[in-house]
């Protein structure tokens, strides 16, 4: 009987031990490698009613995405839709030299099946975690490459399997990794969404800061909602964690001063392609000075707020979404661009470190520092209102060409519905001429980004082909199609180099052989001889370039190519 009852204490004792992580067991000085954490989770999801362990989509890496699901009772992927739960994503190591949430998550789960006032939250609410989005530079594992932060000991990098930082990645999905979460997004449709951070810059006393989805881009309701409700009660939620939390700190250079600005969270970062799901964003970042331990418990008592949060509100959060979604859906007119509000700010008290500068022992140039032994407390003014600077209409239809493979399997990812065309058919559509726009002279995450879009827009029947899209504009996603369809959004498919084809004229002329071909076509076009004399009268340069001449009567002849500066996006108004 002695026996036995060791037998059962050993038992016990190994389960309880293999519930603890690298985290517990290293005193907050480790994280849980790839394999090591992957290895947690499948057994966490086999271990606890409630819990389901998935793989959804590929990475870059070769391994799928695991997903891991949490409430009072089990619930796959395909199941969270149809039930009326508040649904929470949570997206970790998209930074893997930031793993904070990967170890606030492991412990989260865990004590939400152990602990009774945990578990009554899941009553209204379903969690649904990434345990590592970044899998390729989770696996690429150092002890160096974070120069700036203080622990854990061993960490992840922060570039993919492509060497691509998957924060930048979210609209125009170059990696796999990107492709999955669009797809899975679509599939769970989270209420509420968190991604975990550490950030960079300047030096304060908090451990947590975050950013949310910016208010003023959320907008229909939804943007009033999280800034006079949720935020305000997540705040005072974290102070009663003992864990005052402030908006991020958004400034790299010089000493911090008396002014913080709201951050522009543009789609290619995931709050800003979760507000065009009308989806409440989260990023959390914990300060990179602050100790390991630190920095995760504060990941996860923000987690545990958002929980409680939204376990509380789960039926106004899915009201003001659904509200949302249809007005979307109706709306006639959409913001496309915006810049920070210079004139509204709010202040509140703000605890930082005096800042100084002296003599580097490196350079002999004068450097900047914080000094941690002298803290001092001011008043911040934070600008963090935005202002629209560019709106479009909506059209009844898009059409896309079916060429454009790429667009259309990302424009399906997010749920756009693409209806092809059965006939070939002649259709009155508006046309983008692109007339101007400016690159970068650097790559930025594999592209040569746009910016400063100019076109035209040209009323013209164009001959489509059958099985080139039809695009509706009557759904919820219109907000979606608009930011990445009209050229001159920031992120549009336009500016990340979807359409450059389009911008390279592939047919010329030999000049002697068009000499003839020009005058025989301004003698038998008389209007377009006398613009051509006009412009001769009037431009100097022009007249002086007579190469620059037989081009400009070739674009008006039938030879020069259509296509060349035409999006082969289209609207129907």
């Amino acid at each position: 009987m002695k026996f036995l009852y060791l037998c059962c204490l050993l038992f016990i004792s190994n389960a309880l031990s293999a519930q603890m992580t690298r985290f517990e067991k290293s005193n907050g000085r480790e994280s849980a490698s790839y394999f090591e954490g992957s290895s947690w989770w499948s057994g966490f999801g086999m271990a606890h009613y409630g819990a389901e362990t998935a793989a959804l989509g590929e990475t870059d890496a070769g391994y799928n995405l695991q997903i891991v699901t949490l409430s009072d009772k089990p619930y796959t992927l395909y199941d969270i839709k149809k039930s009326n739960k508040s649904v929470i994503l949570i997206n970790n190591a998209i930074h893997p030299g930031e793993p904070d949430g990967v170890d606030a998550s492991m412990m989260l789960f865990r004590d939400f099946t152990e602990k009774e006032e945990y578990k009554k939250l899941l009553k209204n609410c379903i969690l649904v975690c990434i345990p590592y989005y970044n899998i390729g530079g989770a696996i690429n594992r150092s002890k160096s490459s974070r120069a700036n932060q203080d622990g854990p000991i061993e960490y992840g990098f922060r570039g993919n399997a492509q060497n691509l930082d998957l924060n930048r990645d979210f609209i125009k999905c170059d990696s796999k990794n990107a492709m999955s979460f669009s797809k899975l997004l679509q599939l769970i449709d989270p209420d509420i969404y968190i991604e975990t951070h550490v950030s960079n810059g300047a030096d304060y006393q908090y451990t947590m800061t975050y950013l949310a989805t910016q208010a003023d881009k959320l907008g229909y309701g939804m943007g009033t909602y999280l800034r006079t409700e949720m935020i305000p009660s997540l705040e005072k939620s974290m102070t009663a964690k003992n864990e005052t939390m402030i908006p991020y700190v958004n400034h790299h250079s010089g000493a911090l001063q008396d002014k913080m600005y709201t951050f522009y969270d543009s789609p290619r970062y995931s709050s800003g392609l979760t507000s065009l799901h009308q989806t409440f964003g989260f990023i959390t970042e914990t300060h990179m000075l602050k100790n390991f331990r630190d920095r995760t418990w504060a990941t996860y008592k923000f987690l545990v707020s958002t929980i409680e949060f939204c376990s509380k509100n789960s039926a106004s959060i899915k009201a003001k979404r659904k509200e949302a979604k249809l007005a979307v859906a109706n709306a006639a007119l959409f913001v496309i661009d915006w810049q920070v509000d210079t004139v509204a700010y709010k202040t509140f008290e703000f605890k930082g470190y005096t800042a100084d500068y002296k003599t580097s022992e490196v350079t002999g140039a004068q450097r900047l520092y914080y000094d941690q032994s002298k803290p001092k407390v001011w008043d911040m003014k934070y600008y963090n209102r935005m202002t629209p600077t560019k709106t479009v209409s909506k059209p009844t239809y898009y059409m896309l060409k079916k060429g454009y493979w790429k667009v259309a399997d990302r424009l399906k990812a997010n749920g756009v519905q693409l209806i092809p065309l059965e006939n070939d058919s002649v259709i009155r559509v508006n046309s983008f001429n692109i007339k101007d726009y400016k690159s970068d002279k650097r790559p930025y995450e594999k592209h040569y980004h746009h910016s400063k879009v100019k076109y035209d827009l040209e009323s013209i029947k164009f001959q489509f082909r059958e099985g080139d899209y039809l695009i509706p504009m009557n759904t919820d996603k219109n907000r979606f199609i608009i930011d990445v369809l009209e050229p001159a959004a920031p992120d549009s498919y336009f500016n990340w180099n979807f359409f450059d084809a389009v911008l390279q004229q592939k047919e010329w002329f030999s000049s002697y052989v068009f000499e003839d071909k020009a005058a025989q076509f301004l003698s038998e076009n008389k209007t377009v001889k006398l613009e051509f004399e006009a412009k001769k009268r009037n431009d100097k340069d022009f007249a002086s370039n007579p190469k620059a001449q037989l081009y400009w009567i070739y674009k008006q002849s039938p030879h020069y190519e259509k296509e060349h500066m035409r999006l082969p996006v289209f609207r129907i108004e």
